[in-house]
């Protein structure tokens, strides 16, 4: 098992991720506290999807989608941070 490869299947999903949550957030007016669970479990949920696509176990896929949902919602709360910044 190549740990690298499954960073880079989550680094490649965090943008899905993000995308995805940013349109269900527009959609259905989510609010901001509970993103990051909605970001862990569209991460999850891709990576299920996804996971016929790969060689690899489900529970992996599981803890990919895990990592690529925490790094979604980090991402957005630095995006968030730093658009506050550039306002003040």
């Amino acid at each position: 098992m190549d740990l690298t490869a499954l960073i880079l299947v989550a680094i490649t999903l965090v943008a899905i991720v993000t995308a995805v949550v940013e349109v269900l957030k527009r959609t259905f007016n989510i609010p901001t506290r509970y993103l990051p669970i909605v970001s862990i479990a569209v991460g999850i949920l891709i990576a299920v999807i996804m996971w016929p696509l790969s060689e690899y176990e489900l529970y992996y896929m599981l803890v990919v989608g895990l990592i690529a949902g925490l790094a979604a919602s980090g991402t957005f709360d630095a995006l968030k941070a730093i658009g506050k910044k550039g306002e003040a």
